[in-house]
Order: C-alpha cells, then structure tokens, then sequence
C-alpha cells in the first residue's frame, strides 16, 4: 500500500494589502454607492458609480505621476 503525501499550501499576505482593499474597496466603495444613492441615481447607475470612483481612487495617482514625468 502507498502512502499519499499531503501537501500544506502556506500564503501569506502583506497586512497592507488587506488594510488596502479593507479601506478603499470596502469603505470607498460603500461610501460612494450611498452617495450615489442620496443623489437619487438608480441601483445600477450608483453600482457603476461605486466600481468607476474604486477604480479611479486606486489608479488615479499612478495616472497623475505618469502625466506628470510625460510633461519633463
């Protein structure tokens, strides 16, 4: 009879990273959905809203330092 090796997978994680998604995903996300929603935008248009203000939160200073190294 063979004996079968179990393999352990280990993954670790930087605490920024979960700090990072925990803040701007979550907290972000949330808060321009309910913004979105006050304003009286639909479900889906407040949805769009949230996911394009996430995207441009995390992309935006990368975008603004690119410009910026293009104008030099």
């Amino acid at each position: 009879m063979a004996v079968k090796k179990k393999e352990i997978v280990i993954i670790v994680v930087n605490a920024t990273a979960i700090y990072s998604f925990l803040l701007i995903d979550i907290a972000a996300g949330s808060g321009l959905y309910m913004t979105a929603k006050l304003l009286g935008a639909g479900i889906i248009i407040a949805s769009v809203c949230s996911m394009a203000g996430v995207e441009g939160i995390k992309r935006g200073p990368k975008l603004v330092r690119n410009v910026k190294q293009m104008r030099k």
